[in-house]
């Protein structure tokens, strides 16, 4: 694992060529090819989203959406162990997202006579894609159906590409299922995406569309907002930092490490530690570990920790500039295995990461399927602007606003000077009405 550490200041350049394939999640052509797409579904409908089915994915579809037999049939077929996991997870989603629900209304006189507030609604309809082309996400799938249903959307639509078989994955249409989901459709990622834009024989047009996926879905998911629809961008494939002090357990740093890198070979994960002994350790341990997973999942870390991946360890001389390093990365999942002192600092003065996990026993997997936190997060860098996905992306607010006659006599002069100087006579003539 010698290509994976890096000494700041020093390796700079090395480390950003390393890392430079996780800045290109967009581009114009991509958008350009997608729009395109969103064009053609919207002229023919279901026949265009089977034909892009076939086209990209190489797989038929017959039926865009999935019939309420074959949902039936998947929750019959649930393992009890695996449904008792599904509705604890369920619960403590739902738990999470209730406390961060905002009022539905609230009211407050801010001057003598001139009320302010807030209401909350929520979207009147959603359209949740849930990728699977790198294995079933079912804590996804949970996890927006929930926040969802908290906001309390009435029309919630999961979309999945299909498996080989032309069907859904049935772990994950129960899953969605049991957590509330109304609709299942399958079928090309970008082409489900533009047929919930302007709605199709077999897809509901919805009022927003989240979920995580490739390139192609967060271009997909801008080429929606472009058309009205509240949607997230920048959630493409999986990164994560550690900063790591000596008071860590090694092992446990790089199983979490690996943890993110197996989510794909386009995974970056990313150590900043202040000591080259504790650096030296986890890189040991990674080539100790590695050889040990299975096969089917040993070459995505091979590829991730090797010299064409995205993982890194970087040396840094302090905190301070392990926190900075960790602002420009800016990652999607941050774990704080420090000293409690180091822990509070880190977490006072780190401000680019759409998860933080702290303390020694909080792992990526603990926060990725069972605390109850999002993680549908913001990826290649874009945790410098966005949250995670939750209850609150399901809502819009409208702003309250009210005024006695004497309020509206105190703002008269200023509504009659602004409105004069902006050019607007009608402006300027409401105000003096009353």
């Amino acid at each position: 694992m010698k290509d994976l550490l890096f000494i700041l200041p020093g390796d700079e350049d090395l480390l950003e060529r390393r890392l430079a394939p996780r800045k290109r999640l967009l581009n114009s052509a991509l958008v350009s090819d997608i729009s395109k797409l969103f064009k053609e579904v919207k002229a023919s409908g279901d026949r265009a989203v089977i034909a892009a089915t076939e086209k990209f994915d190489r797989i038929r579809v017959e039926n865009i959406r999935v019939a309420d037999a074959y949902i039936e049939r998947c929750l019959n077929d649930l393992a009890p162990k695996f449904r008792r996991a599904v509705e604890k997870a369920i619960n403590n989603i739902r738990e999470v997202n209730e406390a961060l629900m905002p009022p539905a209304f609230w009211q407050k006189e801010i001057r003598p006579g001139t009320i302010i507030g807030e209401k909350i609604s929520p979207l009147d309809s959603v359209g949740l894609y849930i990728p699977a082309r790198k294995g079933p996400l079912i804590s996804t799938a949970l996890m927006l159906v929930i926040s969802a249903k908290v906001a309390g959307v009435k029309n919630i639509v999961v979309a999945m590409p299909p498996q080989a078989d032309g069907k859904a994955n049935r772990s994950t249409v129960a899953a969605a299922s049991i957590a509330g989901a109304h609709r299942v459709v399958i079928g090309n990622g970008v082409a489900l995406l533009a047929g919930m834009t302007f709605g199709t024989e077999s897809i509901p047009e919805v009022a927003g569309m989240f979920g995580p996926g490739p390139a192609g879905i967060a271009a997909a998911m801008s080429v929606a907002f472009s058309y009205g629809k509240k949607a997230v961008v920048g959630i493409g494939p999986t990164d994560c930092a550690i900063i790591a002090d000596e008071s860590a357990d090694p092992r446990w740093i790089a199983k979490n490490l690996m943890c993110e890198a197996e989510h794909g070979p386009d995974s970056s994960v990313l150590l900043a530690t202040t000591s080259k002994m504790f650096a030296e350790r986890v890189s040991k341990e990674l080539s100790q570990l590695i050889p040990l997973v299975p096969e089917a999942r040993r070459p995505i870390l091979e590829r991730v920790f090797g010299p064409d991946g995205m993982g890194a360890i970087t040396v840094v001389q302090d905190i301070q500039n392990a926190i900075r390093t960790v602002d420009e990365y800016a990652p999607e999942h941050l774990l704080i295995a420090c000293t409690k002192e180091t822990e509070e600092i880190v977490l006072l003065r780190v401000h680019n990461a759409g998860e933080i996990l702290i303390g020694h026993n909080t792992s990526f997997s603990a926060a990725n399927y069972a605390i109850g936190i999002t993680a549908v997060l913001p990826t290649n860098g874009f945790a410098r602007a966005f949250s995670g996905i939750t209850c609150r992306d399901m809502i819009k607010t409208s702003t309250i606003g009210g005024l006695s006659a004497e309020a509206l006599g105190d703002l008269e002069e200023t509504i009659r000077a602004l409105g004069e100087e902006e050019g607007l006579p009608c402006h300027v003539d409401a105000a003096g009405t009353r």
